[in-house]
């Protein structure tokens, strides 16, 4: 039975989006992201609020508002998938439980000092990072020069001496650079799944040749829909360990070379980065997400 686009209003998971659909009494039609009543007798739904729309080369973008989280979501026709949320009410703290799992990369790479983040959509985790750790100089890679822009005029993604933003493709601009990098995050998907170029061998091998010695790779899997299997194969050509973490549907996995790290030493990092750094999510506590398998 296929779901009626004009149900009440739903989110639901998809990847790190999440599906948004209009309510009886309010049509979206994402073709102008146009509002109106449409059962007869009903008020608009007020909660359901565009505040800004653009036609880019990956599709629509819009940054929308649905009571008090803020998203920016692409997508076609009356179903669109959110690329960053944010809480109005704790604009400081990372609304999407993945992302505060993504922060672990602290924990794992000592120094992480040097930070290079691929997909950063509105920059929630680009700027929480910034905010939290005062050693960490970022580069944040995105493709799409509308979702930064977007991001820096309604999510806070701000100017800092220590961000460099590029708007370039992650891949190219990893494998052009001659750094390396203590902590990389990937987070880069289209609206199906992790693209091909983002998640095959080569791939993975270009970042592990990026990557400081002692340092680790944040992977974000939403596992309904990326083929884990082909990822962990890609990933464990280039990587001696892969440890799981999960949250929900969605997974993060941390890729380093060995030795392997045990629970009790990441614990006793965690817990001295919490005492120093004193950050809006506790890293001690993340850890306890920490899975056998995916």
């Amino acid at each position: 039975m296929k779901d009626n686009p004009i149900d009440s209003t739903l989110l639901m998971l998809r990847g790190r989006r999440r599906v948004l659909r209009a309510s009886s009494a309010l049509a979206f039609a994402f073709g102008g992201l146009s509002l109106c009543g449409c059962r007869p007798g009903a008020q608009p739904d007020a909660a359901l609020r565009v505040i800004e729309e653009r036609d880019t080369q990956f599709g629509r973008l819009a940054v929308v508002e649905l009571g008090r989280k803020r998203y920016l979501a692409y997508g076609p026709d009356i179903h669109f998938f959110h690329e960053s949320v944010l809480d109005l009410d704790r604009p400081h703290e990372l609304a999407a439980p993945y992302t505060r799992l993504m922060m672990l990369g602290v924990v794992y790479a000592q120094p992480y000092s040097r930070m290079v983040q691929i997909g950063v959509g509105a920059g929630n985790m680009t700027g929480y990072a910034i905010r939290t750790f005062p050693s960490a100089v970022v580069h944040a890679i995105d493709i799409d020069r509308h979702a930064v822009e977007l991001g820096a005029r309604y999510f806070g993604l701000a100017p800092h001496p220590r961000l460099h933003l590029h708007i370039e493709d992650g891949r190219s601009w990893l494998a052009a650079s001659k750094e390396q990098f203590d902590v990389v995050m990937l987070d880069a998907y289209d609206d199906q799944s992790i693209p091909a170029a983002l998640m095959d061998a080569e791939f993975f091998a270009i970042v592990a040749a990026r990557l400081a010695p002692g340092g680790a790779v944040m992977q974000n899997v939403y596992m309904p829909i990326v083929d884990a299997k082909r990822l962990l194969a890609a990933l464990r050509a280039s990587f001696a360990e892969v440890d799981f973490y999960k949250v929900g549907d969605s997974a993060v996995l941390a890729a380093y070379q060995g030795p392997a790290r045990d629970s009790r030493q990441l614990t006793a990092r965690a817990r001295e980065l919490d005492a120093t750094l004193r950050p809006v999510h506790s890293l001690a506590n993340l850890l306890t997400n920490r899975a056998k398998a995916l």
